[in-house]
């Protein structure tokens, strides 16, 4: 799969994942409150890391464009289809796995340019 589609796929698992009404999603008592900000921030590792490698050296845009994606995703759980909560902390644990992702690709991608 090229990067771009890869991308892409992971854009779009995200959305989907986040598209999940909220009746279906386990509630806080069952799990307990840092296991969703996990989940949001192993997400948006993987969105910040796809998309860099697809605009390197572009890392603050990745990380604007990823934190605009993540406010809007959270805007987009709260329209009544969806049913499910905006939370702002979600924002922060999306931006700490956007940071991450950005980081961890641009590590890799040095490393790789070093070895050759």
């Amino acid at each position: 799969m090229t990067p771009l589609r890869l991308a892409v796929a992971w854009t779009v698992l995200v959305v989907i994942v986040l598209s999940i009404p909220g009746e279906a999603v386990p509630s806080r008592e069952v799990l307990p409150f840092a296991a969703d900000k996990w989940v949001h921030a192993g997400m948006f590792v993987g969105i910040g890391a796809l998309w860099l490698q697809l605009f390197p050296g572009r890392a603050w845009a990745v990380i604007l464009g990823g934190v605009a994606f993540a406010v809007a995703t959270e805007l987009w759980q709260s329209m009544p289809m969806i049913s499910r909560f905006t939370d702002p902390l979600d924002v922060a644990a999306d931006t700490i796995g956007l940071v991450i992702g950005v980081a961890l690709s641009a590590w890799v991608a040095r490393r790789q340019s070093n070895d050759s």
